[in-house]
C-alpha cells in the first residue's frame, strides 16, 4: 500500500546493525503524536558450519575477523538495497558502532547511494519500546534545518 506524501513526512526508515546482524524499522507518529517502531526484517550473519567449529589462531584471528566484517558488510548492503525496493524506502538511516560504520563505508552502496544516512550509535541491544523513547530515533521525524545537505555529508558532520 503507498502511502500519502503527508504519511511519508511522519515516517522515518533506519537499520540498526553490528558485526553480527542487522535490523530494519521505522518510526512513525501515531495520531496521538506518539512515537511508534514498526520493526519489519532481520538479517543475520549465516557462518558456515566449518567456520564455527575452526579453532582460533593467534596470529590470524584479526585478519579473519575483519574479512568476516568486510563479507558481512556487503551481504548487509546488498539485503538493505533489496528491501529499500521492497518497501519503496527513498531515505535510510544506518545506526552502528564506530567500527561497523568504518567497514560498511568501504563497501559500494549502488542503488542506495545518496539515499543513505550513516550515525554512530549502538541501539542494536534496544527493544521497539526503548528504541521510540530514543532521542537519535526520535529526531528523524525532525526536519534537517534548510541548507543542510542530506546523505554522508550530514553523517560526516554529525560525526
Amino acid at each position: 500500500m503507498k502511502m500519502t506524501n503527508a504519511e511519508q513526512l511522519k515516517q522515518a526508515w533506519f537499520a540498526l546493525t553490528d558485526a553480527e546482524s542487522c535490523r530494519l524499522l521505522s518510526c512513525s507518529l501515531t495520531r496521538r503524536g506518539k512515537y511508534h517502531i514498526e520493526e519489519y526484517d532481520t538479517f543475520a550473519m549465516a557462518l558456515p558450519e566449518q567456520e564455527h567449529l575452526r579453532p582460533k589462531t593467534g596470529a590470524g584471528g584479526t585478519h579473519d575477523v575483519e574479512e568476516k566484517e568486510r563479507r558481512f558488510a556487503g551481504e548487509i548492503v546488498a539485503w538493505l538495497q533489496k528491501k529499500a525496493g521492497q518497501y519503496e524506502i527513498d531515505q535510510l538511516v544506518i545506526f552502528a558502532p564506530p567500527r561497523m560504520l568504518g567497514v560498511l563505508r568501504m563497501v559500494p552502496l549502488g542503488s542506495l547511494k545518496g539515499h543513505v544516512q550513516e550515525l554512530k550509535g549502538d541501539l542494536m541491544r534496544l527493544n521497539t519500546s526503548q528504541l521510540a523513547d530514543h532521542p537519535m530515533v526520535r529526531e528523524l521525524l525532525t526536519p534537517p534545518p534548510s541548507g543542510q545537505g542530506t546523505g554522508s555529508d550530514a553523517a560526516a558532520s554529525a560525526a
